[in-house]
């Protein structure tokens, strides 16, 4: 069974590949800032007077494939990336299994989350992230167990290389490593000395801060909202199989697999593994119940940590005798077989659904810059209801254009909107819920646009202006139009 379930992960970690574009949302984007930092680095990039890279942010996960993308294209080195974190994501959690003493049989717990609904939203990032939070929980963990001056070095280390990688996975991380830390050790002259590298780690946390607000060229400005309240979302773990469309007539039976996972332990005859096994799923559900879904300009706090609900649910269970099963070891293996099919399932409709933006894609001339005017970003192959949110910000990827909405907008990201370039209708998330809503064709800039990428399902919304500043339809296909800025245009930058 163990040659099995490694076989499944290896076939997981290739689905990747099974579509030419994986329907997560903010994917485009990120594939995007990959190749604006790659040019921005090269030198004379057209962009170089709006963007610049700001390399004060803990934010890299991304970073090695702008490596990889000298030797393949932006896209080839993001699925690369994926397909090896959810290979060390689905391996580090084993890892942390062993350490615990926890349940073999269910590992296969392991298996499917990386597909929900972070996958969905494509928060690549946070996906490339994963595996080296549960590194550093498997380091903290032996690190609260005997600490020495080598395993404090060591954490020290892997807690430097998340801080960089991702500062949410980090805080996570690092909540989980102390609470360790408080349950083994209970000296305090020990405890204090076993926590320096927390501590450190804690400076360099307010060193950065301070070189953030003081150092980055756009000024770390703005009010701190926040939104939570106990939503639909936050209430429906089984929907987070499948993405976000609550109404995916195979909810019904993501909700049945998430079930059989949930009883899995219990009908195999697993019982309670020790109360610092409980502490890595304690934090994912505090997480889940008190982080707000949105805090200054950040969405999805919360719900990116559904990741790791079930492979930490596994890990409070250890084996009894096998005599106590009340089912078959295959039964859950299973179950994350229906859902890798569903899965790939939905990629084969998916990239049939999407194929005919490559050939408005492929009618734009390169290097220009671009708006995404998505009015319906919903995917009924995919199951997602914002899988198209982004999919414009490919022609930025792949044709060296600057396509707006931009992640460079956002604080954490590498390249940057230069102060007082970022457009001004873009300073708010409502854009991608209703483009029309307020745009205004002059106050906005819609003159340095040469490029707008429309997708839309019956007739085009009223959005583009009358008389000689209408653009011109350049290609039409499916449900994407490409036109054209031929009257109104402004060169950029």
């Amino acid at each position: 069974m163990r040659v099995v379930f490694w076989a499944t992960v290896l076939f997981a970690a290739a689905t990747f590949w099974l579509v030419p574009r994986p329907p997560m949302a903010d994917l485009p984007q990120h594939a995007g800032q990959v190749a604006l930092l790659r040019d921005l680095l090269r030198g004379g990039s057209k962009w170089q007077p709006l963007l610049y890279i700001d390399w004060f942010t803990p934010y890299f996960a991304g970073g090695p494939a702008l490596l990889l993308s000298y030797a393949m294209p932006v896209l080839q080195a993001l699925k690369l990336l994926l397909a090896l974190a959810y290979l060390g994501f689905v391996a580090a959690c084993v890892a942390l299994r062993r350490t615990l003493g926890g349940d073999e049989r269910l590992d296969w717990l392991f298996v499917p989350s990386f597909f929900g609904v972070v996958y969905a939203t494509g928060l690549y990032p946070f996906l490339v992230a994963a595996p080296i939070a549960v590194l550093f929980i498997l380091t903290a963990l032996c690190h609260a167990r005997a600490p020495t001056l080598a395993t404090g070095v060591i954490l020290l280390l892997t807690n430097i290389v998340l801080f960089f990688a991702h500062g949410l996975a980090f805080l996570f991380a690092n909540a989980i490593g102390g609470l360790f830390l408080l349950l083994n050790v209970r000296s305090l002259p020990r405890l204090a000395l076993a926590a320096l590298p927390y501590v450190a780690m804690g400076v360099l946390g307010v060193a950065y801060h301070l070189a953030r607000v003081r150092g980055a060229e756009v000024p770390v400005t703005g009010p701190w909202s926040f939104s939570w309240g106990f939503d639909d979302l936050r209430l429906s773990l089984p929907y987070l199989w499948a993405g976000w469309s609550t109404d995916d007539t195979r909810n019904g039976l993501f909700a049945v697999l998430f079930a059989l996972q949930l009883a899995a332990p219990l009908l195999l005859g697993a019982r309670l593994n020790r109360i610092e096994a409980l502490v890595p799923l304690l934090v994912a559900v505090l997480v889940w119940i008190a982080v707000p879904s949105r805090a200054q300009g950040t969405s999805l706090l919360y719900l990116r940590f559904a990741l790791f609900i079930l492979p930490f649910y596994a890990l409070i269970f250890v084996p009894r005798d096998a005599a106590t099963s009340r089912w078959s070891p295959l039964v859950l293996p299973l179950v994350c077989w229906v859902f890798l099919a569903v899965h790939v399932d939905r990629l084969r409709a998916f990239a049939a659904e999407s194929a005919p933006f490559e050939e408005v894609l492929a009618a734009a001339s390169p290097a220009d810059r671009a708006l995404a005017v998505v009015f319906d970003a919903r995917s009924a192959a995919a199951g997602s209801e914002f899988a198209y949110s982004h999919w414009p910000s490919w022609y930025q990827t792949e044709r060296g254009g600057l396509v707006d909405l931009n992640f460079a907008r956002f604080l954490p990201q590498i390249v940057r909107y230069r102060s007082g370039k970022v457009p001004a209708r873009f300073s708010t998330e409502d854009w991608a819920q209703n483009p029309a809503g307020g745009f205004n064709w002059e106050r906005d800039g819609a003159s340095a646009y040469r490029y707008f990428f429309v997708r839309h399902k019956g007739p085009l919304p009223r959005f583009f202006p009358e008389g000689r500043c209408q653009p011109v339809l350049v290609r039409s296909s499916g449900d994407w139009s490409l036109y054209e800025n031929v009257a109104c245009w402004i060169l950029a930058p």
